[in-house]
């Protein structure tokens, strides 16, 4: 079994940030397949994490309709970083707070399809293995805005968890979501997308051309067709893709982090062996550096 080292604690984010990759990507947990008993597994690993950082971590269970008949059911894990607003805006409920960002990625991925182990790295161990380093470096960070971190379930049988999660949201009160699906950059093509809401193009713009890295490029685009032409992926609605649809169908402006198409995109092949570590760290700390800039730019913050 993969745990983390009793020394934990000695290493850095970053070596810690590809650990978490390599442990939701093992073969014992199977896929983490939502309703399973690596899902469980998943959960506890994420839960763990996240309240070495912070204690405030709760699990918020869904079900949905599966089938005609019957229903299914999954458990998103929610961390509150409540940052420089917690004196103003604390609450018990961390659905509840204004002026926040939500960071999501999904957890769960296919289990065994034909008879083969799908682990799921890139889709979605990466996104999952981001959203804990982010919440450890912002953790006791002062910003002028509220963090809230969701690893979600149920995301490839329909968005279950993201749009469970969503519904129960006030959109006034949300500045925007920032979801990461598929963190796991190719060198042959060493591009991050970040496909966004036209509503947040202006804002954002001067935010995207202050951050940058040698290794990987920030590419911005504001349509799911551009990031289709850029990708040369015509059968991908981008904009529906992930869990930022879910957010997008309440009225919430969404900012979504992606490699775009990858080949071994469910298949036995997405290992965490073929994520490039040293690229993938990079795209990570491009989208901490992302959040850093938000923090110095104004935003059409909604109102308490």
């Amino acid at each position: 079994m993969l745990l983390l080292s009793p020394f934990a604690n000695s290493k850095t984010a970053q070596q810690l940030l590809i650990d978490d990759l390599y442990y939701l990507a093992d073969q014992q947990l199977a896929g983490r397949k939502t309703g399973s008993q690596s899902a469980e597994l998943t959960r506890s690993y994420i839960k763990r994490r996240l309240s070495q950082v912070n204690n405030n971590v709760v699990e918020q269970p869904f079900c949905y309709k599966s089938g005609l008949f019957s229903q299914a059911c999954g458990i998103n894990i929610i961390s509150s970083n409540i940052g420089a607003l917690e004196a103003a805006t604390k609450a018990t409920d961390p659905l509840q707070k204004a002026t926040r960002i939500i960071i999501t990625a999904h957890y769960d991925h296919l289990g065994k399809r034909g008879g083969k182990l799908h682990p799921g790295a890139n889709d979605n161990a990466t996104g999952v293995a981001a959203l804990i380093y982010l919440a450890s470096v912002f953790n006791d960070k002062p910003l002028p805005f509220s963090l809230t971190f969701v690893a979600t379930d149920a995301e490839e049988n329909g968005l279950h968890g993201s749009k469970y999660f969503a519904k129960a949201l006030q959109p006034n009160s949300v500045i925007m979501n920032i979801n990461l699906d598929m963190l796991g950059v190719k060198k042959h093509r060493s591009n991050l997308y970040v496909l966004t809401s036209r509503s947040l193009k202006n804002t954002l713009n001067s935010v995207f051309s202050a951050v940058e890295n040698n290794n990987v490029k920030l590419k911005p685009v504001y349509s799911a067709a551009q990031m289709s032409r850029y990708i040369k992926s015509k059968n991908i609605n981008w904009h529906k893709a992930s869990d930022h649809y879910s957010f997008a169908r309440q009225k919430i402006p969404y900012v979504y982090f992606g490699m775009g198409y990858d080949s071994a995109h469910h298949t036995s092949n997405d290992t965490a062996e073929n994520i490039n570590s040293k690229l993938f760290t990079d795209a990570v700390l491009l989208i901490e550096a992302f959040i850093n800039q938000l923090a110095k730019t104004p935003l059409p913050l909604s109102p308490p």
